[in-house]
């Protein structure tokens, strides 16, 4: 047990060993601890000279001899105070930094990383408040509500209080065992709609949270984003709220803004997306942009990937076939929710998409603030990290829109893994015409099949095949591909200085001779 104890407390066998050894031989010389603990010579030396750093055995030489000898036992308690004071000012250290840098965005993937975003709340301080916007069923599935269960139970522990708000469709079991909690209300929504997502908010910690089989959470560190949906919740929370259902209603709403805003002033949308061609809903919007553009009324809009292409058609047919009016960005890689966000003016409206489309009205400055400072630090987001053989296999289909891909290093490693989504990929780019693909990389991918497509032109320039990675350019975007892991990981970058670097670069190689 104590030879356990002191191996928990950061000793080493060895250490353990001769230290053990000087408290049964009292002072003594090496020779006899190295007969007692039958190790060798050098092997003790380095224990005690180890012993002697950590202050818990001292050295005695008298007439040429050295002698050991352990020193008082509280020496170990001093030892831990002494590492306990230096993680102290680690922690403080880290937290100044974490305090300092200028943007934190975090993607959970999953059930174990929903419930890490979540169980980040269990570091606030005692009688702070975390609010949850949009729970719903979803969101208490077996495996969550076990998850829930234990996370509420050391969240009442810590006195940290939680105000909840739930979709109507919610049991209401769930709500009643969430109120007879400590430091807990529960509340369902002012109006009748199941919630795609959720928001959570604590401390200056953000997180929008989308269910499903694979949940996915991002989180964000702003305190101002943060603070303003917290004004947001209490709306909810203390008063009702406008809130109108039909396409008619839909249309009242999008052309009331339109009236609203003067040529050359803007709005934001926030998760745009397309339906089914044949939804009325699509056929309103094709008329209303055609106004809209006519009126030079400019937007701004995330819309999911998913959706891009065919927005920026209608944009085309809106008669702004070079986006000077109409601005489009890729939202964020999860599946398109029914939702969007409508910001202008300093007011915000949700649109909930279903049977008949939901719009809910809310007015105040706050609210628009709040997710005013979201939208902008998801459009100025230049950058993602994203991992998975979907993020590579939605590149491709994206760069073959664009019409040019060209690599640097691609081996066809994708193609060999993957071959079922590489299949997808060809019928695609069969289909589109003068498309064109260009790889640089070394002789040994010389025969590999993805060099002997028709639309690929290679040359084997590259030096060496040891290059872990991979990178893509097209359109205005450059993604570098690391295959070190089981799963690629994919850093993808719009920056218009990265992407002519990498531009530059790739036509350097390709002009070697």
């Amino acid at each position: 047990m104590l030879e356990k104890q002191l191996e928990q407390l950061g000793f080493v066998k060895n250490e353990i060993a001769v230290y053990l050894a000087l408290f049964d031989l009292g002072k003594c010389r090496a020779g006899e601890i190295i007969k007692h603990t039958k190790l060798h010579r050098n092997l003790v030396y380095q224990s005690l000279n180890k012993l002697i750093e950590k202050e818990l055995v001292s050295k005695l030489v008298s007439k040429g001899i050295a002698v050991f000898e352990a020193n008082s036992s509280e020496s170990i308690l001093e030892m831990v105070d002494e590492e306990r004071s230096i993680a102290e000012d680690v922690v403080q250290n880290l937290k100044q930094r974490q305090e300092q840098s200028p943007r934190d965005i975090k993607v959970y993937e999953g059930l174990e990383g929903m419930q890490r975003a979540r169980e980040r709340s269990l570091q606030l301080p005692k009688d702070e408040t975390v609010y949850v916007l949009g729970a719903s069923q979803f969101s208490s599935t077996p495996d969550l509500e076990s998850f829930w269960r234990k996370y509420h139970r050391k969240r009442a522990a810590k006195h940290i209080n939680l105000k909840i708000l739930y979709d109507r469709n919610t049991e209401g079991e769930i709500l009643n065992w969430r109120n007879n909690l400590d430091n807990t209300q529960a509340k369902y929504l002012p109006f009748n709609a199941e919630s795609p997502t959720w928001f959570e908010m604590f401390g200056d910690i953000l997180n929008i949270g989308i269910p499903g089989k694979e949940p996915i959470v991002f989180s964000m560190r702003n305190k101002n984003a943060t603070e303003g949906l917290k004004k947001y919740f209490e709306y909810f929370w203390n008063q009702d709220v406008v809130v109108e259902t039909g396409l008619e209603a839909l249309e009242k709403f999008i052309y009331s803004m339109l009236s609203e805003l003067n040529p050359g002033e803007e709005y934001f949308v926030l998760g745009a997306s397309v339906g089914d061609a044949s939804d009325p809903g699509q056929r309103l919007y094709d008329r209303f942009h055609k106004d809209r553009v006519k009126k030079e009324v400019v937007t701004n809009m995330l819309v999911y990937k998913e959706s891009y292409d065919l927005i920026k058609k209608r944009f085309e047919k809106s008669g702004d076939p070079d986006g000077n009016i109409s601005h489009l960005k890729t939202f964020i890689s999860a599946p398109p929710i029914p939702m969007q966000i409508n910001m202008f003016k300093g007011k915000t409206r949700f649109i909930i998409y279903g049977k008949e489309p939901v719009i809910i009205y809310l007015d105040r400055s706050e609210i628009y603030d709040a997710f005013r400072a979201y939208f902008e630090v998801m459009w100025r987001q230049e950058t993602q990290i994203l991992r998975g053989p979907e993020i590579i296999k939605n590149i491709w289909l994206e760069s073959i829109m664009s019409g040019e891909l060209k690599f640097i290093g691609a081996r066809g490693y994708f193609v060999d893994k993957y071959p079922e989504l590489f299949e997808e990929i060809k019928e695609a780019a069969r289909k589109k015409k003068d498309l064109k693909w260009k790889n640089i990389v070394d002789l040994g991918a010389k025969q590999h099949p993805l060099n002997k497509l028709p639309w690929m032109e290679a040359r084997y320039t590259l030096k060496g095949s040891k290059n872990p990675n991979v990178v893509w350019l097209w359109g205005n975007k450059v993604a570098v591909a690391n295959w070190t892991e089981v799963e690629p990981v994919v850093f993808i970058s719009e920056n218009k200085h990265l992407v002519q670097s990498y531009n530059d670069y790739f036509e350097e190689l390709w002009n070697l001779k």
